[in-house]
C-alpha cells in the first residue's frame, strides 16, 4: 500500500510556477541533512485510498492556475509502480510531471517500474542530496551534483 506524507497544494518552492507537490512515503537513500526525514518510513502519513485521491483531485480543481504536479519524497521510484499508478487517477494540471529522486537517471533507465514512472514525468531532477555539495542558489536543487532532466518533444531526455 502507498502511503502519502503530505501535500503542498500551492508550492512555489518545487517547480517553475505554481504546482500541487504530494509526498510520497519512503525512501532508503537516508542522505545527510535531508530535510524531510520523516518521508524515509514507508508507512508514514495516510495510506492512498480512493477518498484520498478524491480530495486531491477536488483541491487540483479549485486551482485553476496550476502549472503541474511534483512528485516529491521520501522518493517516488521506491514506489515506482504504485505512483504510476496513481498519477493515472489524478488530475494532472498542464499534463505537466516533474519527479524528484535520489537515483540517478542512468539507474532509473535500468529499473522498469522506476522506467515507467519517468515516462509519465516531464521533469526529474536526479541524484541524492549530498551535504557537502549543499548550494541554495541552485534552483530546484539542494546540491550541485543534483541534476535537472528534461523530457522533449520526441521524448528524448536531456539534462540542464
Amino acid at each position: 500500500m502507498l502511503y502519502i506524507s503530505g501535500i503542498n497544494y500551492e508550492s512555489i518552492a518545487d517547480a517553475e510556477g505554481v504546482v500541487c507537490t504530494i509526498f510520497i512515503s519512503g525512501c532508503k537513500h537516508h542522505c545527510k541533512g535531508c530535510h524531510s526525514k520523516d518521508t524515509w518510513d514507508f508507512k508514514n502519513g495516510k495510506p492512498l485510498d480512493d477518498d484520498l485521491i478524491k480530495q486531491i483531485n477536488t483541491e487540483i480543481d479549485k486551482r485553476s492556475f496550476l502549472s503541474g504536479l511534483v512528485l516529491s519524497g521520501g522518493d517516488p521510484m521506491y514506489s515506482a509502480r504504485e505512483v504510476h499508478e496513481m498519477i493515472q487517477k489524478i488530475h494532472i494540471p498542464n499534463n505537466n510531471i516533474w519527479c524528484y529522486s535520489g537515483f540517478l537517471f542512468e539507474e532509473i533507465q535500468q529499473d522498469e517500474d522506476k522506467k515507467l514512472l519517468l515516462s509519465d514525468c516531464n521533469v526529474l531532477i536526479d541524484g541524492q542530496f549530498e551535504l557537502d555539495k549543499r548550494d541554495v542558489s541552485l534552483n530546484f536543487r539542494g546540491s550541485s551534483n543534483q541534476r535537472i532532466w528534461r523530457k522533449g518533444i520526441k521524448g528524448e531526455w536531456n539534462y540542464d
